[in-house]
C-alpha cells in the first residue's frame, strides 16, 4: 500500500492532462451510477443515466489508453501534451454537458428544441473535436516513430488508424440534412438512427436500435479499436512465440484489415436502415465472406508455411538418404 501513492504520482507526472481527464471521468461515472440507482427517469425510451455512464467509461478508457500510447513517443512529446490539454478541455465540456442535460430531463445530442438545447448540442459537437484531434496527432507521431517494436508497432498503428476510421460514423450523424439524404437515398435520418425516429426500441442497457439502422454501433466498434488492437498484438506475441516477426506482423495486419471491414460493414448496414438484429441476406453474406477470408488468412499464416517447410525438409532428407544409398 505505501507504494500506491508513489505509483499514482509517477503516472500523474507522465501526463497530468490525461490523468485529470481519467479522474474527472471516474467522478462522472460515480455520479452516473448513483443516478442509475436513485433516479429512474426515462429520456427517449432509455434510462436517463445510461448515456452518462457510457460516455464516462469511454472517456476513462480513452484517457488511460492515450497515457499508455504516449509512452511509446520518444520525440515531439511537448506537442502531444499540448493536444492532450485540448482533449482534457473537450472531454470535461462533453461530460459536463451530458450530465447537465440529464439533470434538466432532456438530451444533449441532436436536441434543437430550444435555443439553450441547441447551444448545448453545438457545444458537444465542438468539444469532441480536440478529443478526436489528439488521436490524429498521436497517429501521425507514431508513424514517424521508427524505434517501435515491429509487431507492437503494427498493432499500435492499426489501433489508432481504426479509431480515426471509427470517427466517421460519428461525423455522418452530424452532417447537414441534404448530405445525409444523399448518402441514405432519402431514408429518414434522425440523429444516429436511420429509417426510424430517434428514441425507438433498443437493446437493453446499450440502447442500439432493434428496428432501424444505428450508426452508434460502427462508431463504438471503431473508437474502441484503440484498446482492442494492442491487446490483439500482445496476444499474438504471447500465443505464437515460435512464429517469425514477419508472420506475427502478418497476423496483426490480418486482424486490422478484418476490423476495418467490420467497421465498414456496420456503417453500411446502418445507412441501409437495417437493425443489428435483423440483417439483410446481403449483409449476412458480406459478414460471412469477411469471416472466411480472415480465418483463411490467419490459418495460412500460422499453419501453411510450417507445413511447406516440414514437407521440404522431409523431401530433402529422403533425397539425401537415396543419394547415400546409391553411393554405397
Amino acid at each position: 500500500m505505501p507504494k500506491l501513492p508513489k505509483t499514482i504520482k509517477k503516472i500523474w507526472s507522465i501526463n497530468p492532462s490525461l490523468c485529470t481527464l481519467v479522474v474527472f471521468s471516474l467522478i462522472c461515472l460515480a455520479i452516473s451510477l448513483s443516478g442509475l440507482y436513485f433516479d429512474h427517469r426515462q429520456i427517449n425510451n432509455e434510462h436517463a443515466w445510461v448515456k452518462p455512464c457510457k460516455f464516462s467509461i469511454s472517456f476513462t478508457l480513452y484517457g488511460a489508453t492515450m497515457i499508455w500510447l504516449g509512452q511509446y513517443l520518444l520525440r515531439h512529446r511537448k506537442f502531444f501534451h499540448a493536444t492532450c490539454i485540448a482533449a482534457l478541455i473537450g472531454g470535461v465540456l462533453e461530460l459536463s454537458a451530458i450530465i447537465l442535460q440529464v439533470l434538466r430531463g432532456t438530451t444533449s445530442h441532436f436536441n434543437t428544441g430550444t435555443p439553450f438545447d441547441h447551444g448545448v448540442f453545438i457545444l458537444v459537437k465542438i468539444a469532441i473535436m480536440p478529443v478526436a484531434l489528439a488521436v490524429v496527432a498521436i497517429f501521425a507521431l507514431l508513424l514517424r516513430q521508427k524505434e517501435l517494436p515491429p509487431v507492437v508497432g503494427s498493432a499500435l498503428h492499426w489501433a489508432v488508424f481504426l479509431t480515426i476510421i471509427g470517427l466517421v460514423p460519428g461525423i455522418l450523424m452530424i452532417l447537414p440534412d441534404p448530405l445525409q439524404d444523399a448518402i441514405t437515398q432519402y431514408k429518414q435520418f434522425d440523429g444516429h438512427t436511420v429509417g426510424f425516429p430517434e428514441g425507438g426500441p433498443g437493446l437493453p442497457v446499450i440502447g442500439w436500435s432493434t428496428v432501424a439502422g444505428d450508426l452508434r454501433i460502427a462508431h463504438f466498434v471503431g473508437i474502441h479499436a484503440l484498446q482492442i488492437l494492442p491487446l490483439i498484438g500482445f496476444a499474438i506475441i504471447k500465443i505464437f512465440p515460435g512464429l517469425s516477426v514477419r508472420r506475427q506482423r502478418a497476423l496483426v495486419w490480418n486482424a486490422g484489415i478484418t476490423y476495418l471491414s467490420v467497421i465498414v460493414l456496420l456503417t453500411w448496414q446502418a445507412l441501409q436502415g437495417e437493425s443489428i438484429i435483423s440483417a439483410s441476406p446481403s449483409t449476412l453474406a458480406a459478414g460471412i465472406l469477411v469471416a472466411i477470408a480472415s480465418i483463411s488468412a490467419a490459418l495460412f499464416t500460422i499453419l501453411l508455411p510450417h507445413r511447406i517447410v516440414q514437407i521440404g525438409t522431409e523431401m530433402l532428407s529422403e533425397a539425401e538418404v537415396l543419394t547415400e544409398t546409391e553411393s554405397a
